[in-house]
């Protein structure tokens, strides 16, 4: 038609994302103002005096001399790059998947703000569990028994600091994998990538996870079975916490004849959107 301009519409473009689940309610910001306040608390309360366990356990003197590095300098090299690993196990479900992929990509701000939420409850909860067992158990960390030696001055931050009986769990390790459960968890439920991509995201937060736990024992600051504890409490919590969320479904939502109906906003109102 005369003056007609067509619009190109790429046939790349991901549908919008649609938030299918009940949102955050007032009990989750109080789990989470509570998880957060322990965490804080655990952070700066002193370890008890009186130790819960010492030494190595089981298997964890063999595993110590198997994969510890043999200089500390070397260990504080590998010390940094599991702070690395954490903090980008840490800030991935956020920037990455709720700002950039759920809201940027998929453009849903509702679903971004859900996502996060989720995840900032989800760390909170691992958080104060992770942090009262350390104060609780008081366990000393492996390098403890080298304080006073000619490589670890007793005076050394390590010896002196309330650090050196924090070893019982892997604070490293439970952030670690409860991080690694909320990707997975985020992507399959609402397919923020498709296949494969959701997947690989699942197996690459897994593959930072487990290299970040293993880090903690070649640097000499957990012994394995701290590392496999905070694996264990962080994929449960990791897994336990988004699962309740998604297994609520939003009461925007209703279901006839196998097709889904949204309410979703739109200019000037709210918008009908259907779901076959």
């Amino acid at each position: 038609m005369p003056g007609y301009v067509p619009t190109l519409v790429s046939v790349d473009t991901p549908p919008p994302l649609v938030w299918k689940w009940a949102r955050f309610s007032t009990a989750d910001y109080v789990v989470t103002m509570a998880g957060g306040a322990a965490t804080l608390t655990a952070a700066i309360v002193r370890p008890r005096a009186q130790h819960s366990l010492s030494g190595g356990l089981w298997f964890d003197d063999s595993v110590r001399n198997a994969l510890r590095v043999d200089t500390l300098a070397n260990r504080y090299i590998f010390r940094d790059a599991s702070d690395v690993g954490l903090s980008l196990l840490v800030s991935w479900p956020f920037v990455a998947d709720a700002l950039t992929t759920a809201w940027w990509y998929r453009g849903s701000r509702e679903a971004a703000q859900e996502m996060a939420l989720i995840d900032l409850e989800t760390l909170a909860v691992s958080g104060a569990v992770q942090g009262v067992t350390n104060v609780l158990v008081s366990r000393e960390r492996p390098y403890g028994g080298d304080c006073g030696s000619s490589e670890l001055p007793s005076d050394a931050l390590d010896c002196t600091g309330s650090s050196r009986y924090r070893s019982y769990f892997s604070g490293h390790s439970s952030f670690s994998f409860t991080s690694a459960a909320l990707i997975c968890v985020h992507h399959f439920k609402n397919e923020l990538l498709g296949a494969p991509w959701d997947a690989l995201s699942c197996a690459g937060g897994y593959a930072v996870a487990a290299s970040t736990a293993t880090f903690r024992i070649v640097s000499d600051m957990h012994y394995a079975t701290d590392v496999l504890t905070g694996a264990l409490v962080g994929t449960l919590v990791g897994y336990g916490v988004p699962l309740l969320h998604y297994s609520r479904r939003g009461s925007s939502a209703t279901t006839l004849a196998g097709l889904q109906l949204h309410l979703i906003p739109s200019p000037g109102g709210v918008g009908l959107l259907g779901v076959f």
